[in-house]
């Protein structure tokens, strides 16, 4: 009996292939970077060139990677479908995180609003949004960020919200609760939730 080849690039592609509608090249190379971002664990583009494999030289991977980057480009959603078939978080209901990660680079300011799906003791970020100011973020956005999770996956998907005590308002929790999404969040003492499935903490 033949033994059965395992390729892991190819066995990539074929998942990629659901979610990207992209070239058969282009979705190869992607397999190969995804294989060698886990291989090597960096980021760095030189790094990274080292972990391909095949017979073209490093150089030429670190060049590839360049061009692939300058010209990259996903649909959110499609990203965030791909991400949860990637990864084994399984099919839900999930325990989401609302995080705003921020940083300067020179005088500018990155503030970023994420949505990730807890999974062993990381948060893995399936929808962000980049709000061009520094601070907190304000109602509509923590609602732009959420509708976007909810159009692709629903609310079913949703075990609960998990959020600090940055993300308040009496707007947001009542739209929380008109979607019927749970929320365990931590809140000042003095803040009125009406409802018996949200406590004070």
């Amino acid at each position: 009996m033949k033994a059965t080849i395992h390729d892991p690039v190819r066995e990539l592609k074929a998942v990629l292939a659901e979610y990207l509608p992209w070239q058969g090249a282009r979705i190869g190379f992607l397999a190969q970077f995804l294989l060698a971002l886990f291989k090597v664990r960096s980021v760095n583009l030189a790094e990274l060139a080292t972990g391909f494999g095949g017979t073209a030289q490093v150089d030429s991977h670190y060049k590839h990677l360049q061009r692939f980057f300058r010209s990259f480009e996903i649909d959110p959603d499609s990203w965030a479908r791909l991400l949860v078939r990637l990864v084994p978080v399984g099919e839900g209901p999930w325990r989401l995180t609302l995080d705003r990660t921020h940083w300067k680079f020179g005088a500018v300011d990155i503030n970023v609003l994420v949505l990730g799906i807890a999974y062993r003791g990381i948060a893995l970020p399936v929808f962000w949004s980049v709000l061009g100011k520094a601070g907190t973020s304000n109602t509509a956005e923590r609602m732009a960020l959420m509708e976007r999770f909810l159009a692709v996956f629903g609310a079913e998907r949703i075990a609960v919200l998990l959020a600090d005590r940055e993300f308040v308002g009496e707007a947001w929790l009542r739209w929380l609760q008109a979607r019927r999404i749970p929320f365990h969040q931590r809140i000042k003492c003095d803040t009125l939730v009406p409802t018996p499935w949200n406590h004070c903490h």
